[in-house]
């Protein structure tokens, strides 16, 4: 069984991941058609196995869903519609008892209206939010919410900023006003030289020490794929050369998946089309897999299981 067979399985009971499409791109600042991409995605999983050899694990030990995408905003004139129906369907997954939910986008700007959906609008009850990406993504809201603004606009909306965590910045590829924002909102910021020299492993666990110590026993995280090396993910508008390798990246999904903590994933700020040859898609699904792979590993960490 490969990969993409395995998320078509299609349970209709009981699932331990949930996924759900978000085909949006009309809030993209730069000209995408990142709205392609959960189609193509589903397609890139053919290219790989259900089977974790790194770490041991199959995907096929998790009960997974694929609910298909959310009505898209390819017919609408802005994203409005759709971000209030991503919402809406991750808050209806998350009554149907979805464990884990990872969204597939899109652009960025599906994160604020996912993550809303996930704690059913209370932000500032529990829950943190851990983005990798090379942008801080606080962009003031004057023209709406676009994907520029997801972090802003949930800090503004209620989320501490003492409980984000934002890991593989890129040096040139924010404005200053924007970090100094970020930093006086008390938000945990690591960029891409750091991870190089401290190793992955190490600044999640820092970052993850930090939100623990906001009162985070929840979290979703962000992964825009444009925290990658540019010659890595061509199919990233913004992603800019000196960003993360994707070998960094899948340690830090699975390391994620591992943690009963996260709740919420999404992957976003891919445009399928201008893709060269499968890099980026390649790189997004490796991602999804590794995270997946994580998740496995936290079943088998559960009480009464046979590790």
């Amino acid at each position: 069984m490969n990969a993409s067979e395995w998320l078509a399985t299609g349970l209709s009971g009981g699932a331990d991941v949930v996924v759900l499409g978000a085909p949006i791109s009309r809030a993209s600042i730069s000209p995408s058609r990142a709205h392609t991409t959960p189609a193509a995605l589903r397609r890139t999983l053919e290219r790989f196995t259900t089977w974790d050899g790194d770490h041991g694990v199959s995907l096929e030990e998790l009960r997974v869903r694929d609910l298909g995408d959310v009505e898209g905003d390819a017919a609408d004139p802005d994203a409005t519609a759709a971000h209030l129906r991503i919402e809406q369907a991750v808050a209806a997954a998350r009554r149907g008892r979805a464990p884990v939910l990872v969204v597939i986008g899109g652009d960025n700007s599906l994160t604020a209206p996912a993550m809303r959906g996930l704690c059913d609008g209370v932000l500032g009850r529990d829950w943190g939010l851990l983005t990798f990406d090379a942008h801080h993504d606080v962009r003031p809201l004057d023209h709406g919410p676009r994907n520029g603004t997801p972090v802003r606009e949930l800090i503004e909306g209620g989320l501490p900023g003492s409980r984000v965590a934002q890991i593989g910045l890129h040096g040139f590829a924010n404005a200053p006003e924007h970090a100094a924002w970020a930093s006086e909102h008390g938000v945990h910021a690591v960029r891409a030289g750091q991870v190089r020299a401290r190793g992955m492993a190490a600044v999640i666990g820092d970052a993850l020490d930090a939100l623990d110590a906001a009162g985070m026993t929840r979290l979703y995280v962000d992964v825009d794929l444009d925290v990658l090396e540019r010659s890595c993910a061509p199919g990233c508008p913004a992603s800019m050369p000196g960003g993360l390798l994707p070998a960094q990246l899948q340690e830090a999904a699975y390391q994620l998946g591992s943690d009963r903590r996260v709740q919420g994933l999404d992957l976003c700020e891919v445009d399928a089309e201008a893709d060269l040859n499968g890099i980026t898609l390649r790189a997004m699904a490796s991602v999804l897999l590794a995270f997946c792979a994580g998740v496995v590993r936290r079943r088998h960490s559960q009480p009464g299981s046979e590790e």
